[in-house]
């Protein structure tokens, strides 16, 4: 079935816009709809929509999606769902793929399909394919505050950890089998007579109180003399050995078997994806499975609770490691489990954004020294909800993922929390400076702070609405990130934006044409400026 304009999509829903052209569109299975458009549903069941406000005016229903393009879905009291695309006109229109400015028609719907479709596929595979080139330190939690969960957070952190941790997990697996622990069993068992070598009370009154395991006795037995001619034939004797099965050893089988299970679903999620380096993965899980062979896993049970309390599992070789590892694994780190959220609901803003990390990253990293470079992931506790998560570049510099900037130490009054934040250094030391601040959303995201102007929210919900990326981005400038930088006290705040140019704004001299990024950090240059940073598209 061919896209339709819409206005009655089930018998119980009807969606319409007020504007000239339509702006809903339906093949039967999912619904077309287009952010910053007004709706109007009027429907005989109360329906919801995650993440978005719905307002009840008169005998209708009011929503809009800003900023979002994506997956969503219209969910009905009755149960049923209505799978929704999000998409922008302006899409096709950043990409060069298409103008998809005039009044769309059912090919037109499909082309800004392909658009959105394409976008999305370069942007998911950039980022894998940067990020798997980048080396990653995931912290191991330090204190039993941080949120531990059962199982790591998605494939796709359980593939940067795989990479990164591949030579430390089988060094310990290693060190563990060479000096597994072991415990010595004694079990009390009925033993003949001369399999006993060892003479205990217990034997002697097992002697006394079984008289079913006395017979009679011949002539020259000397026991038969104290116990009316009769002489045992079972005794209760206790056998001794040691065994592999111990809580330390059960714990490390099961995270044996935890690892090898994750590495399969890593390869079985990323094995098509050109980006992904599958290859490391299959090796470790090879070597994973090389371990688990080892006969010493078949005396050790399973695992029914964890020996947490256990001091050679904090303390002894190899298993104090695998406890790190496993913490480490399964740490809640926000950083990836929104990643993954963003990549299953195709959220171009939430992927843009994490690419153009990535991205800057890499160029950051061309510019300050990368031999060092690595990517530090700390896991969420009480003084971080979202956990702390940046880059270390060779001259010691830090560039900070969504990190928050307190009054008094950064900020003049306000809490801010830009995408990027470049520091000389680690943010704890006194003598650590803010060099300037990246923002690859096109918005200044303050906590707790009043809405903006009304005059520049106009302004910009009419440069979203026209797709001028441009447009937008200089409205960012000139309202938005001066503040930030003065608050800031920042050399630079630069947004990042799929635009056609790069511009700088020097403070208290102009505007400078064609800047490059090694300018504004090693250069004379301070203000704001965007930055143009757009996906490679490959059809």
């Amino acid at each position: 079935m061919p896209w339709e304009p819409v206005q009655r999509v089930l018998d119980t829903l009807e969606i319409y816009s007020e504007e000239k052209w339509p702006n809903a569109f339906y093949d039967g299975q999912r619904l077309i709809l287009f952010e910053w458009v007004d709706y109007y549903v009027k429907s005989s069941l109360e329906f919801e929509i995650h993440g978005l406000e719905i307002k009840k005016i008169a005998d209708r229903y009011k929503f809009r999606y800003s900023n979002y393009v994506g997956l969503s879905e219209i969910r009905l009291e009755d149960g049923r769902a209505i799978p929704i695309l999000v998409l922008s006109r302006k899409v096709g229109k950043i990409l060069g793929i298409s103008d998809s400015e005039k009044c769309l028609s059912s090919d037109s719907i499909d082309e800004l399909i392909d658009a959105f479709d394409t976008l999305v596929g370069s942007l998911i595979g950039e980022l894998v394919k940067i990020s798997s080139t980048i080396p990653f330190s995931l912290k191991s939690p330090t204190d039993f505050s941080t949120t531990e969960s059962d199982e790591p957070i998605n494939e796709l952190f359980a593939y940067h950890y795989l990479r990164s941790n591949g030579e430390r997990i089988t060094s310990a697996f290693e060190t563990v089998i060479r000096r597994m622990k072991r415990k010595l069993i004694v079990e009390d068992e009925w033993l003949r007579p001369d399999e006993i070598d060892n003479i205990t009370p217990e034997t002697l009154l097992s002697i006394a109180q079984h008289p079913e395991y006395l017979a009679p006795a011949g002539e020259g037995v000397l026991i038969a003399e104290h116990l009316n001619g009769y002489a045992p034939t079972r005794i209760l004797g206790f056998r001794k050995y040691e065994s592999f099965d111990t809580p330390e050893n059960r714990f490390a089988k099961y995270f044996l078997g935890l690892l090898i299970e994750w590495s399969e679903r890593v390869i079985d999620s990323f094995w098509n994806n050109r980006a992904a380096n599958v290859g490391s993965i299959r090796e470790i899980l090879g070597e994973l499975e090389f371990i688990a062979s080892d006969g010493v896993w078949d005396d050790v049970g399973d695992m029914d609770l964890f020996p947490y309390t256990s001091q050679t599992l904090l303390k002894g070789d190899g298993y104090r490691d695998l406890l790190e590892l496993y913490r480490e694994f399964t740490a809640y780190v926000p950083f990836f489990e929104e990643m993954k959220r963003a990549i299953d609901n195709k959220d171009i803003a939430k992927l843009y954004e994490y690419w153009a990390f990535f991205r800057l990253v890499e160029e950051l990293g061309g510019i300050l020294g990368e031999k060092k470079l690595k990517i530090h992931v700390l896991p969420a506790g009480e003084l971080s909800e979202k956990g702390d998560v940046y880059a270390e570049f060779d001259n010691g510099w830090r560039l900070y993922y969504n990190k928050r900037l307190v009054p008094k130490k950064w900020s003049y009054s306000v809490t801010l929390r830009p995408d990027f934040s470049l520091f000389t250094g680690d943010p704890k030391r006194k003598d650590t400076t803010l060099v300037g601040v990246f923002d690859a959303k096109f918005k200044l995201d303050v906590v707790n702070e009043a809405k903006g102007v009304e005059e520049f929210d106009e302004e910009t919900e009419i440069a979203e609405k026209t797709g001028n990326y441009e447009t937008w981005a200089k409205l960012e400038d000139v309202y938005k990130m001066h503040t930030y930088r003065d608050a800031l006290s920042a050399k630079f705040a630069v947004v990042l934006y799929p635009g056609g140019r790069n511009v700088f704004f020097e403070a208290n001299k102009g505007k400078v044409e064609r800047f490059v990024l090694e300018e504004v950090l090693v250069g004379e240059l301070s203000g704001v400026g965007y930055l143009r940073i757009v996906p490679e598209v490959k059809e």
